[in-house]
């Protein structure tokens, strides 16, 4: 198999010379994510409040978002529009917890409270603004969204009960605002995922694997090694021979001739993460290519993808891209695959956002039925699911491609494994 060892010294004098560049920017993601983005959502959505209401042991996922990473005392954030369509930031919290709000710069006015507590300046606010619609962190299906507790939602009432019937469940807001990426993401994304694709490619290949000699453990050994070497933090690493195991991580089984090797790996750099899945073929001894039925396997694999991938538009629901590639499959005479056909990716692997996943309610909830936006970005991975002897049992094909959601459609970052890999 062809390695890219040229490729790789590049991307690596690129990173170091940009790397500087990209982390100042990267500092300012949070600030202008909520100063310039966060009010043209606002007004998309008809919000006119939006309301994330915490406290020590609250676990709010998205405070660290918000400039702390930690309150002790009731704390309430607000980005909200006056009558007069004027946009403004908010703290209120504790006097001993004002100082890292203060110093993130999101907000354009931090209040500090003493014995008489948040609510006569949260009344006071919300009075004065009179917003029609307050967005709160409270969601059902989007963990992100679903920081507050059932006390501080009593609290929440009790403060201010003309406007209960006005609370909303903010996760369409949140979805919206945080799975869209500005274009320094971007950039840091695309690394991140050029990097993961070249480690792959250098680690699938004869001068890594040695059939009969080499481990699962000794293939994501090299990958970890490599990714030290390039400047990216491993996230998730898995190396599968034979079998499926799901996301066991590598073992210390011994890769044979005739079979079939599947990574999913995942590397984050400046920040934000990959998650690619790449399939290759061990041949036997005397074979120049793999067997005409693991070629068909994996085209149809790769065909799957490719239908999910093609369903991808601004204002799509996710279910579409899902549908696309789990149809195809069935269609094909495949086993319907047990779970959703791919992800957001960011700040975490599984991100927030829309999610190419079946109707589901148990298992997915209503996140399949959010539109795709531009500025978000996914990973997408329909699989063929096989239960063959000749492959030693039941057998994941795996594909996921990582792209970016764009005006027209799509656009992959890195690129596209457009054939099944054979190592000899």
């Amino acid at each position: 198999m062809h390695k890219k060892f040229i490729p790789i010294i590049i991307l690596s004098l690129v990173i170091i010379k940009g790397e500087v560049n990209m982390d100042a920017e990267l500092a300012n993601v949070k600030v202008d994510r909520l100063q310039k983005m966060l009010p043209k959502i606002l007004q998309e959505k008809n919000i006119d409040c939006w309301l994330n209401f915490t406290r020590e042991g609250a676990t709010d996922p998205l405070l660290p978002h918000l400039g702390s990473n930690h309150m002790v005392a009731r704390a309430a954030l607000i980005f909200s529009f006056d009558n007069d369509g004027n946009y403004h930031r908010i703290a209120i919290a504790a006097s001993y917890d004002v100082s890292p709000l203060i110093d993130s710069g999101i907000y354009d006015e931090v209040i500090a409270y003493k014995q008489e507590g948040v609510k006569p300046h949260l009344q006071r606010i919300i009075r004065e603004f009179d917003p029609q619609t307050i967005a709160i962190n409270r969601s059902r299906d989007s963990a992100i969204a679903d920081g507050l507790t059932t006390g501080l939602f009593d609290y929440l009432e009790e403060s201010l009960p003309e406007y209960k019937e006005r609370f909303m469940s903010s996760e369409a807001l949140i979805i919206s605002l945080f799975s869209r990426k500005m274009p320094v993401e971007i950039k840091a994304l695309r690394t991140a995922v050029e990097i993961t694709q070249l480690i792959i490619t250098e680690a699938f290949s004869s001068t890594v694997i040695k059939p009969g000699l080499t481990t699962e453990m000794d293939v994501a050994n090299y990958m970890r090694k490599r990714g030290e070497q390039l400047g990216v933090i491993e996230s998730c690493m898995n190396i599968v021979v034979g079998p499926m195991r799901g996301h066991g991580g590598p073992t210390n089984r011994v890769i044979q001739h005739g079979d079939i090797i599947r990574a999913d790996i995942c590397f984050q750099y400046n920040g934000y993460n990959s998650d690619i899945q790449r399939t290759a073929y061990i041949l036997k001894e005397g074979e120049e290519e793999a067997p005409d039925f693991v070629n068909k396997y994996w085209q149809d694999c790769k065909d799957a993808n490719m239908a999910a991938l093609d369903a991808i538009k601004p204002g799509v629901m996710a279910i579409k891209s899902d549908t696309a590639g789990r149809t195809l499959l069935v269609n094909r005479g495949y086993t319907e695959q047990p779970f959703g056909s791919g992800h957001p990716i960011g700040g975490k692997v599984h991100d927030i956002g829309p999610l190419p996943a079946p109707d589901w309610p148990e298992r997915y909830g209503s996140l399949s039925f959010f539109p795709y936006e531009p500025g978000m970005t996914l990973a997408i991975e329909p699989a063929v699911i096989i239960d063959d002897e000749r492959l030693g049992g039941e057998v994941n094909i795996g594909l996921e491609e990582d792209i970016l959601v764009t005006e027209e459609g799509y656009e992959v970052l890195g690129s596209l494994q457009n054939a099944l890999w054979v190592i000899k």
